[in-house]
């Protein structure tokens, strides 16, 4: 896609579609009203974020992005289940506004993800509350479409962060199918 009338906003919507849309899928595999399935879900989430971590300069969403893995290491811990200690492998440095369109934009999907998770009826799972009563962060959200929204959807920088932002996907959906069980996790 190279419609120079487009933001930046509008092609990372546009050209990120399929890996999202395979994130999703992969996301969806996860039965977060088990322990099993939540653990796994919370594993996805503390290992990729670990490797943003390494590769993702200050951007507006860092914050979040720690606050978010230590909420779900917190609710590993309540699960009883031991954080896997590495983290995914990751290319060089990420675009910060990269990074803020995975983290800033996941919050809107884990308002689907925290209702699936609420049908538990396992007093363990409902207990691991951390990762799901965190904040919106949709000040982050609005401030990355502000921002985004201005910027062209063409030329050098935007081509950095819409690879990045694919990559991020793709890491995300390398560490879901790492933490799926093995008979579910195709895709």
């Amino acid at each position: 896609m190279n419609d120079a009338g487009w933001s930046l906003r509008a092609r990372l919507r546009h050209d990120t579609r399929d890996i999202h849309d395979e994130l999703d899928t992969l996301v969806s595999q996860f039965d977060l009203t088990s322990a099993a399935g939540l653990a796994g879900f919370l594993q996805m989430q503390v290992t990729a974020m670990r490797a943003l971590d390494r590769v993702a300069a200050d951007g507006m969403s860092h914050s979040a992005m720690y606050d978010l893995r230590e909420r779900a290491v917190s609710d590993l811990d309540s699960l009883g289940v031991p954080v896997e200690t590495g983290a995914a492998e990751t290319e060089a440095q990420v675009h910060p506004l990269a990074v803020d369109y995975a983290i800033a934009g996941s919050r809107l999907g884990t308002q689907v993800l925290k209702q699936r998770w609420q049908q538990s009826t396992d007093p363990q799972v409902a207990g691991a509350d951390a990762y799901f009563t965190a904040p919106s962060y949709i000040d982050l959200w609005k401030a990355f479409c502000s921002t985004t929204g201005a910027m062209p959807g063409t030329g050098a920088e935007a081509e950095q962060i819409v690879g990045d932002a694919n990559g991020l996907f793709a890491l995300y959906a390398r560490c879901a199918r790492a933490a799926l069980p093995t008979e579910t996790a195709h895709a």
